[in-house]
Formats: C-alpha cells, structure tokens, sequence
C-alpha cells in the first residue's frame, strides 16, 4: 500500500484507525468526528476540526476542483494496477515534483 500525507477523515471509528496505517511518518489525520488524540508517542499527528460533511459541500467543492478554483500540486497521476510504481517514488525514485495520485476506476 502507498503512503499518504493527509487522511482526512469524516466515518471515524475502526475507519479512524485503520487510516492511520496508510498515513507517512509525520503525516496527519486530520478528523471531523473524533475529537481523542492518539497517544503522544505516535509518529502520526492528529486534528479534530468541527464540520457539517454534506454531499451538498462535498459537490461544492468536487466544482472548485472541475473549475481549477482548487489546484492541488499534482506530479504525477498513475492507474491503480502502477501501485507499485508509486510506491518507489514515494521511496526516492525519480518522478516529477508534486504529489503522486493514484487513478481508481469509477465503473
């Protein structure tokens, strides 16, 4: 599995825990239903921020992306079956600057 920066998580939970283990050394899960800190020897950090998730923001902001509003810096964008390619990147093989996102098929 590849390692990720930021989990931003709105289920909390197993969910909660469970994205702790796909997050980087010093990455951050940054939580809108859990409010407990992790214990203060993790190598992860935790927010809690108070929010209203509703599909209605969540398309509102889907919009910023479509309209490049939003610009996320994005190296590179590989099909789910390169995983591994993105996972030496991620360990220092050359690639572009920017993150490295990994495409899901919708259907």
């Amino acid at each position: 599995m590849s390692l990720v920066d930021v989990v931003i998580d709105t289920v909390g939970g197993n969910t909660r825990d469970r994205s702790l283990h796909a997050l980087i050394v010093g990455g951050i899960l940054v939580s809108a239903v859990s409010p407990t800190p992790l214990p203060s020897n993790s190598n992860v950090r935790t927010v809690f921020f108070y929010v209203e998730v509703t599909t209605d923001r969540l398309n509102t902001i889907s919009k910023l992306f479509d309209s490049k509003k939003l610009l996320p810096q994005v190296g590179t964008v590989l099909p789910i079956s390169q995983v591994r390619t993105a996972h030496e990147m991620l360990a220092g093989k050359p690639h572009r600057r920017g993150k490295t996102v990994l495409q899901v098929p919708t259907s």
